[in-house]
């Protein structure tokens, strides 16, 4: 049993693995991510100028557009874009059930509506900025007592986190700060709350006005069972006195943790730090730039000694003097030629995008021109492989959290209940549930997926030809392909609704009505 002590100590000792982490973000809220909720710009100088305002905005815009890409491209509100197929621990003959994959496609529409009932993609958005700017983005994920899915943005400073032996995140301890009346209403009741919180609850002024900090811990059991416990623990400390306020678990982990890049550790690489020279390098020249601009529309003016304040420098301004008296005022030390710094903070520009992806985002909505349906393909697949590093940390890291409100929606009877019988398995009481390997493998029909996918299908496309060629000469060869599920893959695969698509029942029925059909169009044997 764990302990208020155990849970303050495991945090500590956790955040002390965020050191590197946490030092890069501090400079990258300068000039990346600047409009943090969790801090403000320091100041800075390089080379001897102040830095302290952000001068240069490439890395910004720079954040913000691939930030927008990931919700475009990986999870457009406008369209579904995931659907769920049938486990493949559920062998092939299940995975090839059209009943299954009908209920199951089904419930990837329903879930879809709900994810836009909710405050789902807002806060998504708010973490893929923070994947996109720091590295390392997250959010709580449940369902509220009136049956809606709800998230919570978790700010990158206020948790520490760590992996499982497969690289997934299992702890999380989020940070934050409450009143007496904020813990009180939330766990549900006074009485839950240590003395110290007590004593503010019962002043009126303390009771609002002083905070405290809280310690949320969720993270998997070493050994749990799972008829009678939840695999992950849940506590809630008062970090201070150390007192636990709540005690409870979950079935699943449920925050979402999406890391940008890996290389060492659990935390993500952002992509600023892959060109921050040049981001560094923009802001002292964008100074330089401005500085420089400023002496060209308002020079250095040399005037003699006899007209210093006599001198009229405003627009238009008339300054008398007598014949011969000092000399006129001229310009002195004027600026010189800068375009190649102009050369170099457009070759900086050029870095920071590429780093943040914008060059392959441009990419992908450039016109193919007159190119081939090969060509196209080609180099649709170099764009793809270029972002797939990324793309695919994401899935990895999104797949708990979408397998999450898959349990809490079925949970919650917010699926077609008539489950299929091949989901279901025989409860020690005689009853049936659902399955625990049933849960279903995560697909996404995202437009990078779509992509990708378009890529495979042109393959299939372009191999019909070379198959019907063969077929000339062994006709067998069209037996070894199943071109009746090659043909739900495809239309499935290009985002055609469920509801278009017909079950193995429904297409043989079809099948029939069409025979019947063809049978009474031909003429009769023996007639004109």
């Amino acid at each position: 049993m764990m302990k208020g002590e155990d849970i303050v100590s495991l945090y500590r000792s956790v955040k002390t693995e965020k050191q590197d982490a946490e030092n890069w973000t501090a400079e990258l809220k300068k000039f990346v991510y600047p409009f943090s909720p969790t801090g403000l710009p320091s100041k800075f100088s390089l080379l001897g100028v102040d830095l302290k305002n952000l001068h240069d905005s490439t890395a910004v815009r720079a954040n913000q557009r691939l930030a927008a890409a990931h919700q475009s491209f990986l999870s457009d509100p406008g369209k579904i874009w995931f659907t769920f197929e049938p486990s493949a621990a559920l062998g092939s003959s299940i995975q090839k059930s059209s009943q299954v994959k009908k209920w199951l496609r089904d419930c990837a529409e329903r879930t879809y509506q709900a994810l836009a009932e909710s405050n789902f993609y807002t806060v998504n958005h708010q973490a893929l900025l923070d994947r996109c700017g720091f590295g390392t983005g997250s959010y709580y994920g449940g369902i509220s007592n009136e049956n809606r899915l709800m998230f919570s943005y978790v700010p990158f400073d206020s948790f520490v986190f760590a992996e499982d032996e497969h690289g997934m995140p299992n702890l999380l301890i989020r940070k934050f700060e409450w009143n007496a009346v904020q813990a009180a209403r939330w766990l549900g009741g006074v009485e839950k709350l240590n003395k110290e919180m007590q004593d503010a609850y019962r002043h009126e002024l303390e009771r609002v006005k002083k905070k405290f900090p809280i310690l949320h811990a969720v993270g998997r059991k070493d050994q749990f069972d799972p008829l009678k416990e939840k695999e992950f623990y849940s506590f809630y400390v008062e970090e201070n006195s150390k007192h636990i306020l709540e005690e409870g678990g979950f079935d699943e982990f449920p925050y979402m943790v999406s890391r940008f890049l890996k290389w060492v550790g659990p935390w993500g690489l952002a992509p600023a730090r892959l060109c921050w020279s040049n981001i560094l390098s923009l802001q002292y020249s964008r100074r330089v730039t401005r500085m420089l601009g400023e002496l060209k529309a308002f020079p250095r003016v040399k005037i003699s000694q006899d007209l210093v304040g006599r001198v009229n420098l405003k627009p238009a301004g008339q300054t008398v003097v007598k014949n011969g008296e000092g000399s006129y005022p001229q310009e002195w030390a004027t600026v010189g030629d800068y375009r190649e710094i102009m050369n170099e903070m457009e070759l900086d520009r050029q870095e920071v995008r590429s780093a943040f992806y914008l060059d392959m985002l441009d990419l992908f909505g450039a016109q193919s021109g007159q190119m081939t349906a090969t060509e196209v393909n080609a180099r649709l697949e170099e764009r793809l492989l270029a972002f797939s590093p990324t793309f695919c940390q994401h899935l990895n890291d999104f797949r708990p959290m979408m397998l999450r409100i898959f349990r809490l929606m079925l949970e919650a009877r917010m699926f077609d209940m008539h489950i299929p019988k091949e989901l279901m398995i025989q409860t020690p009481e005689g009853g049936e549930e659902f399955n625990p390997q049933a849960l279903p493998d995560v697909v996404y029909n995202s437009k990078f997926a779509q992509l990708m996918k378009q890529v495979q299908i042109s393959g299939l496309a372009g191999s019909q030809e070379m198959i019907g060629n063969m077929a000339k000469f062994d006709p067998s060869v069209i037996a070894r392909f199943d071109f009746d599920y090659a043909a739900q893959e495809v239309v499935r695969g290009m985002g055609v609704p469920e509801a278009f698509v017909r079950d193995d029942k429904e297409k043989e029925e079809a099948w029939k009505e069409m025979q019947e059909r063809m049978m009474q169009a031909q003429p009769p044997a023996g007639g004109e």
